[in-house]
Protein backbone atom coordinates (compact mmCIF):
# COMPACT_ATOMS: atom_id res chain seq x y z
CA UNK A 1 0.00 0.00 0.00
CA UNK A 2 2.73 2.23 1.02
CA UNK A 3 4.89 1.57 -1.61
CA UNK A 4 2.53 2.34 -4.36
CA UNK A 5 2.06 5.84 -2.39
CA UNK A 6 5.63 6.27 -3.16
CA UNK A 7 5.74 4.94 -6.22
CA UNK A 8 3.50 7.57 -7.70
CA UNK A 9 5.49 10.43 -5.43
CA UNK A 10 8.70 8.58 -7.58
CA UNK A 11 7.52 9.07 -10.99
CA UNK A 12 4.90 12.21 -10.70
CA UNK A 13 6.76 14.26 -8.25
CA UNK A 14 9.77 13.62 -8.23
CA UNK A 15 10.50 12.59 -4.80
CA UNK A 16 13.61 10.69 -4.03
CA UNK A 17 12.17 8.70 -0.93
CA UNK A 18 12.79 4.51 -0.96
CA UNK A 19 12.17 1.79 1.18
CA UNK A 20 14.22 -1.24 2.61
CA UNK A 21 12.02 -4.06 3.44
CA UNK A 22 12.62 -6.27 5.93
CA UNK A 23 10.80 -9.19 7.29
CA UNK A 24 12.04 -11.16 10.82
CA UNK A 25 9.98 -14.06 10.59
CA UNK A 26 8.58 -16.02 7.84
CA UNK A 27 8.24 -14.62 3.94
CA UNK A 28 12.02 -15.44 2.89
CA UNK A 29 10.48 -16.56 -0.52
CA UNK A 30 9.03 -13.34 -0.75
CA UNK A 31 12.49 -11.48 -0.56
CA UNK A 32 14.56 -13.76 -2.70
CA UNK A 33 12.19 -13.14 -5.16
CA UNK A 34 12.25 -9.26 -5.08
CA UNK A 35 16.27 -9.78 -4.84
CA UNK A 36 15.95 -11.87 -8.33
CA UNK A 37 13.97 -8.95 -10.43
CA UNK A 38 15.89 -6.49 -9.05
CA UNK A 39 13.15 -5.44 -6.49
CA UNK A 40 10.73 -4.36 -8.65
CA UNK A 41 7.29 -5.80 -8.39
CA UNK A 42 3.78 -5.51 -10.25
CA UNK A 43 0.35 -3.96 -8.32
CA UNK A 44 -2.21 -4.74 -10.32
CA UNK A 45 -5.73 -3.28 -9.86
CA UNK A 46 -8.73 -5.29 -10.85
CA UNK A 47 -12.01 -4.12 -11.42
CA UNK A 48 -15.13 -5.50 -13.17
CA UNK A 49 -14.16 -3.82 -16.54
CA UNK A 50 -10.42 -4.28 -16.61
CA UNK A 51 -7.31 -4.89 -14.85
CA UNK A 52 -4.26 -2.18 -14.88
CA UNK A 53 -0.87 -3.10 -13.87
CA UNK A 54 1.88 -0.84 -12.25
CA UNK A 55 5.14 -1.75 -11.64
CA UNK A 56 6.29 -0.93 -8.48
CA UNK A 57 10.36 0.53 -8.35
CA UNK A 58 10.53 2.45 -4.65
CA UNK A 59 12.00 -0.60 -2.76
CA UNK A 60 15.81 -0.12 -2.72
CA UNK A 61 16.46 -3.29 -0.89
CA UNK A 62 15.05 -6.36 0.78
CA UNK A 63 16.37 -8.10 3.76
CA UNK A 64 15.47 -10.58 5.96
CA UNK A 65 16.35 -11.29 9.69
CA UNK A 66 17.24 -15.02 9.43
CA UNK A 67 18.95 -14.72 6.04
CA UNK A 68 21.11 -11.57 6.27
CA UNK A 69 21.38 -11.71 10.09
CA UNK A 70 19.74 -9.42 12.56
CA UNK A 71 22.53 -7.33 12.78
CA UNK A 72 22.50 -6.20 8.91
CA UNK A 73 18.40 -4.94 9.70
CA UNK A 74 19.52 -3.47 12.84
CA UNK A 75 22.87 -1.56 10.71
CA UNK A 76 20.75 -0.40 8.28
CA UNK A 77 18.21 0.85 10.59
CA UNK A 78 20.99 2.78 12.25
CA UNK A 79 22.13 4.69 9.05
CA UNK A 80 21.22 8.21 9.35
CA UNK A 81 19.26 8.55 6.52
CA UNK A 82 16.12 6.44 8.12
CA UNK A 83 13.78 8.99 8.97
CA UNK A 84 10.64 6.45 9.40
CA UNK A 85 10.57 2.45 10.59
CA UNK A 86 6.71 1.44 9.36
CA UNK A 87 5.50 -1.90 10.50
CA UNK A 88 3.11 -4.25 9.14
CA UNK A 89 3.50 -6.87 11.50
CA UNK A 90 -0.34 -8.06 12.36
CA UNK A 91 -2.08 -7.86 15.82
CA UNK A 92 -0.17 -10.81 17.16
CA UNK A 93 3.71 -8.73 16.29
CA UNK A 94 2.78 -6.28 18.92
CA UNK A 95 3.26 -8.79 21.67
CA UNK A 96 0.25 -7.18 23.47
CA UNK A 97 -3.10 -7.76 25.22
CA UNK A 98 -5.77 -6.85 22.44
CA UNK A 99 -8.37 -5.28 25.67
CA UNK A 100 -5.85 -2.91 27.23
CA UNK A 101 -3.32 -2.38 25.02
CA UNK A 102 -0.47 -2.97 26.98
CA UNK A 103 2.53 -5.21 26.22
CA UNK A 104 2.88 -8.19 27.68
CA UNK A 105 5.62 -8.74 29.86
CA UNK A 106 5.05 -12.46 30.12
CA UNK A 107 4.94 -13.01 26.25
CA UNK A 108 8.10 -15.73 25.56
CA UNK A 109 9.05 -13.22 22.79
CA UNK A 110 9.53 -10.72 24.99
CA UNK A 111 10.38 -12.44 27.97
CA UNK A 112 13.71 -14.10 25.54
CA UNK A 113 14.31 -10.31 24.17
CA UNK A 114 14.54 -9.27 27.98
CA UNK A 115 17.09 -11.56 28.96
CA UNK A 116 19.02 -10.76 25.64
CA UNK A 117 17.68 -7.54 24.76
CA UNK A 118 20.88 -6.65 22.39
CA UNK A 119 19.84 -9.73 19.79
CA UNK A 120 15.95 -9.48 20.08
CA UNK A 121 13.00 -11.43 17.90
CA UNK A 122 10.65 -9.86 18.48
CA UNK A 123 9.26 -6.12 16.88
CA UNK A 124 9.35 -3.91 19.50
CA UNK A 125 12.50 -5.45 20.82
CA UNK A 126 14.47 -4.85 17.09
CA UNK A 127 13.05 -1.41 17.47
CA UNK A 128 13.71 -0.42 20.93
CA UNK A 129 17.27 -2.24 19.75
CA UNK A 130 17.87 0.36 17.03
CA UNK A 131 16.72 2.96 19.04
CA UNK A 132 19.12 2.33 21.91
CA UNK A 133 21.86 2.35 19.34
CA UNK A 134 20.82 5.39 17.46
CA UNK A 135 21.11 7.03 20.62
CA UNK A 136 24.27 6.13 21.72
CA UNK A 137 25.89 7.26 18.55
CA UNK A 138 24.36 10.32 18.98
CA UNK A 139 21.62 9.90 16.00
CA UNK A 140 18.41 11.49 16.06
CA UNK A 141 15.07 8.96 16.52
CA UNK A 142 12.97 8.07 13.62
CA UNK A 143 9.05 7.53 13.86
CA UNK A 144 7.44 4.95 14.23
CA UNK A 145 4.57 4.32 12.08
CA UNK A 146 2.41 1.19 12.50
CA UNK A 147 0.38 0.43 9.04
CA UNK A 148 -1.85 -2.56 11.29
CA UNK A 149 -5.46 -2.97 11.24
CA UNK A 150 -6.06 -2.09 14.78
CA UNK A 151 -7.92 1.19 15.92
CA UNK A 152 -5.72 3.62 17.09
CA UNK A 153 -2.23 1.63 15.92
CA UNK A 154 0.19 4.18 16.74
CA UNK A 155 -0.91 4.52 20.39
CA UNK A 156 -0.37 0.55 20.79
CA UNK A 157 2.79 0.96 19.23
CA UNK A 158 3.57 3.29 21.67
CA UNK A 159 2.51 1.51 24.45
CA UNK A 160 4.45 -1.65 24.21
CA UNK A 161 7.58 -0.16 22.64
CA UNK A 162 7.81 2.58 26.06
CA UNK A 163 7.00 -0.39 27.84
CA UNK A 164 9.91 -2.71 26.45
CA UNK A 165 12.21 0.12 26.72
CA UNK A 166 11.53 0.79 30.22
CA UNK A 167 11.86 -3.01 31.08
CA UNK A 168 15.29 -2.71 29.54
CA UNK A 169 16.94 0.77 30.78
CA UNK A 170 15.06 3.48 32.05
CA UNK A 171 17.09 6.74 30.66
CA UNK A 172 16.43 4.72 27.29
CA UNK A 173 12.73 4.97 28.20
CA UNK A 174 12.80 8.81 28.81
CA UNK A 175 14.56 9.53 25.83
CA UNK A 176 12.10 7.32 23.49
CA UNK A 177 9.29 9.47 25.05
CA UNK A 178 10.55 12.44 24.15
CA UNK A 179 12.32 12.25 20.67
CA UNK A 180 9.89 9.48 18.83
CA UNK A 181 6.61 9.72 17.12
CA UNK A 182 4.00 7.05 16.55
CA UNK A 183 2.03 8.57 14.13
CA UNK A 184 -1.02 6.31 13.63
CA UNK A 185 -2.88 5.27 9.85
CA UNK A 186 -5.97 4.13 8.82
CA UNK A 187 -5.83 1.59 5.44
CA UNK A 188 -8.80 0.94 3.21
CA UNK A 189 -8.07 -1.39 0.23
CA UNK A 190 -9.12 -4.87 -0.97
CA UNK A 191 -6.49 -7.00 -1.33
CA UNK A 192 -7.14 -10.66 -1.72
CA UNK A 193 -4.68 -13.92 -1.39
CA UNK A 194 -2.39 -14.27 -4.64
CA UNK A 195 -3.25 -17.18 -6.36
CA UNK A 196 -2.21 -19.06 -9.39
CA UNK A 197 -4.68 -17.01 -11.66
CA UNK A 198 -3.76 -13.74 -10.16
CA UNK A 199 0.00 -14.66 -11.43
CA UNK A 200 -0.88 -15.74 -14.58
CA UNK A 201 -2.85 -12.43 -14.78
CA UNK A 202 -0.41 -10.17 -13.84
CA UNK A 203 1.75 -12.34 -16.82
CA UNK A 204 -0.80 -11.21 -19.49
CA UNK A 205 -0.59 -7.56 -18.44
CA UNK A 206 2.83 -7.11 -18.15
CA UNK A 207 4.62 -9.86 -20.57
CA UNK A 208 6.83 -11.04 -17.40
CA UNK A 209 6.37 -13.79 -14.46
CA UNK A 210 5.87 -11.75 -11.63
CA UNK A 211 6.05 -14.19 -8.15
CA UNK A 212 5.45 -10.84 -6.08
CA UNK A 213 2.86 -10.08 -7.74
CA UNK A 214 -0.20 -8.46 -5.82
CA UNK A 215 -3.74 -7.38 -6.90
CA UNK A 216 -6.26 -5.26 -5.41
CA UNK A 217 -9.37 -2.90 -6.00
CA UNK A 218 -9.33 0.07 -7.26
CA UNK A 219 -10.03 1.91 -4.21
CA UNK A 220 -7.76 3.59 -2.16
CA UNK A 221 -7.44 5.43 1.40
CA UNK A 222 -4.80 6.02 3.28
CA UNK A 223 -5.22 8.18 6.09
CA UNK A 224 -2.18 9.34 8.53
CA UNK A 225 -1.77 11.29 11.88
CA UNK A 226 0.87 14.22 10.97
CA UNK A 227 3.56 13.16 13.16
CA UNK A 228 6.78 12.72 12.46
CA UNK A 229 9.62 14.12 13.68
CA UNK A 230 12.29 13.23 11.01
CA UNK A 231 10.47 14.25 8.00
CA UNK A 232 7.84 12.17 5.58
CA UNK A 233 7.32 11.58 2.38
CA UNK A 234 4.68 14.71 0.47
CA UNK A 235 2.14 11.44 0.58
CA UNK A 236 -0.94 13.94 0.17
CA UNK A 237 0.45 14.62 -3.64
CA UNK A 238 -0.10 10.88 -4.12
CA UNK A 239 -3.53 10.95 -2.58
CA UNK A 240 -3.37 10.03 1.24
CA UNK A 241 -5.06 12.24 3.67
CA UNK A 242 -2.54 14.15 6.80
CA UNK A 243 -4.90 14.61 9.31
CA UNK A 244 -4.36 15.33 13.18
CA UNK A 245 -6.42 12.76 14.30
CA UNK A 246 -7.11 9.86 12.47
CA UNK A 247 -9.76 8.01 14.94
CA UNK A 248 -12.71 9.76 13.39
CA UNK A 249 -11.67 8.47 10.37
CA UNK A 250 -11.67 4.90 11.87
CA UNK A 251 -14.60 4.93 13.49
CA UNK A 252 -16.18 6.09 9.53
CA UNK A 253 -14.29 2.45 8.44
CA UNK A 254 -15.90 0.56 11.19
CA UNK A 255 -19.64 1.50 10.78
CA UNK A 256 -19.77 2.29 6.97
CA UNK A 257 -17.18 -0.55 5.84
CA UNK A 258 -16.69 -3.16 8.36
CA UNK A 259 -20.87 -2.64 9.52
CA UNK A 260 -22.69 -2.86 5.70
CA UNK A 261 -20.32 -6.03 5.33
CA UNK A 262 -21.75 -7.45 8.35
CA UNK A 263 -25.16 -6.70 7.32
CA UNK A 264 -24.83 -8.40 3.90
CA UNK A 265 -22.96 -11.25 4.99
CA UNK A 266 -25.31 -12.21 7.73
CA UNK A 267 -28.39 -11.58 5.64
CA UNK A 268 -26.81 -13.12 2.18
CA UNK A 269 -25.91 -16.37 4.42
CA UNK A 270 -29.17 -16.51 5.24
CA UNK A 271 -30.55 -16.37 1.61
CA UNK A 272 -27.82 -18.91 0.28
CA UNK A 273 -25.35 -16.19 -1.34
CA UNK A 274 -21.38 -17.42 -0.86
CA UNK A 275 -19.61 -13.99 -1.55
CA UNK A 276 -20.32 -10.18 -0.76
CA UNK A 277 -20.32 -9.78 -4.47
CA UNK A 278 -22.94 -12.47 -5.09
CA UNK A 279 -25.36 -10.22 -2.65
CA UNK A 280 -24.23 -6.94 -4.52
CA UNK A 281 -25.44 -8.36 -7.53
CA UNK A 282 -29.20 -8.65 -6.07
CA UNK A 283 -31.07 -5.07 -6.32
CA UNK A 284 -32.44 -5.88 -3.08
CA UNK A 285 -29.01 -6.04 -1.00
CA UNK A 286 -27.53 -3.21 -3.25
CA UNK A 287 -30.70 -0.90 -1.95
CA UNK A 288 -31.15 -2.30 1.74
CA UNK A 289 -27.23 -1.75 2.04
CA UNK A 290 -27.35 1.76 0.67
CA UNK A 291 -30.09 2.53 3.13
CA UNK A 292 -28.25 1.19 6.08
CA UNK A 293 -24.92 3.38 5.00
CA UNK A 294 -27.11 6.57 4.47
CA UNK A 295 -29.67 6.36 6.80
CA UNK A 296 -28.46 4.97 10.01
CA UNK A 297 -24.47 4.67 9.93
CA UNK A 298 -23.74 8.22 8.54
CA UNK A 299 -25.74 10.32 10.95
CA UNK A 300 -23.79 9.01 13.41
CA UNK A 301 -20.44 10.34 11.93
CA UNK A 302 -19.13 13.84 11.78
CA UNK A 303 -15.49 13.53 9.93
CA UNK A 304 -14.34 16.82 9.25
CA UNK A 305 -13.95 17.63 5.42
CA UNK A 306 -15.88 14.45 4.46
CA UNK A 307 -19.08 14.29 2.48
Amino acid sequence: HQAVYADILATEHGSDWGYTEVNLIGGEQQIADLQQQDLLYTVAEMSADAWTARIVGVVKEAMHAQVDGLESVLAKMCEPQVAIVSLTITEKGYCHSPASGELQLDHPLIVADLQNPHQPKSAPGVVVEALARRKAAGLPAFSVMSCDNMPENGHVMRNVVCAYARAVDAELAEWIARSVTFPSTMVDRIVPAVTAETLEKIEQLTGVRDPAGVACEPFRQWVIEDNFVAGRPQWEKAGAELVSDVLPFEEMKLRMLNGSHSFLAWLGYLAGYQHINDCMQDENYRRAARALMLEEQAPTLNVQGVD
